[in-house]
Formats: structure tokens, C-alpha cells, sequence
């Protein structure tokens, strides 16, 4: 039996663009049950530079990291409970500085 699938449109912020080869959107065929973790992984598989945006203990304060967001309508339709992003979903990539110790993020394109 074939795994059913559909396609996942991604928008990257223009300040992560050089990290995603130059692209503003993207699309990715994923598994019908797939989460975002698995868009995520996806993602640091196809466009390996944006591994250096990944939240960590050992980022420098300032610089950026990866942030994902989820459409409204797919986000209300995920916290129903159905398992995997919905078919249309649109995630959107953008990327926050990283606030000194005891600061608030500032948010970058």
C-alpha cells in the first residue's frame, strides 16, 4: 500500500534566504502523518546551512536562530487532534536574534 502524501508550502524570510540557496518559498512533499519536526528535518536535510540557525546552549547572544510558524487555519486544524500537517499547510521560517542572558529576542527577516 502507497503512502499517501501532499505538498507543504514553506515562505522563508528574506534574512534567511542565503541559507535556503536564494529561495523565498518552497515545497515539499511530505507523508500525510508528517509533524512539523519532521518539515524541520526535512529542511535541515535539503539546505544543510541552516543547521548553524538551530537554537542551542552554545549560541552567541545576538545572533539568530530558527524560528518556525504554522499558518492559522492549518495551526486550528493540527490542535483538533488529526495526526500530521493538514493538506494547503503553509509554514512560514523567519529568524529572532538571540537575547543577551536575561533579554528579549528582537525579531530579524
Amino acid at each position: 500500500m502507497a503512502t499517501r502524501s501532499h505538498d507543504i508550502s514553506v515562505s522563508v524570510a528574506p534574512g534567511l534566504r542565503s541559507a535556503f540557496d536564494g529561495r523565498r518559498e518552497l515545497t515539499l512533499g511530505v507523508p500525510a502523518a508528517a509533524g512539523i519536526g519532521d518539515v524541520v528535518e526535512a529542511l535541515l536535510r535539503l539546505y544543510p546551512r541552516t543547521r548553524s540557525l538551530l537554537a542551542g546552549d552554545g549560541g552567541e547572544p545576538g545572533g539568530l536562530y530558527l524560528h518556525v510558524a504554522l499558518d492559522a487555519a492549518s495551526a486550528q486544524e493540527l490542535a483538533t487532534g488529526e495526526a500530521g500537517l493538514p493538506t494547503g499547510c503553509r509554514l512560514y521560517v523567519f529568524a529572532l536574534s538571540r537575547p543577551p542572558r536575561g533579554g528579549r529576542a528582537a525579531g530579524e527577516g
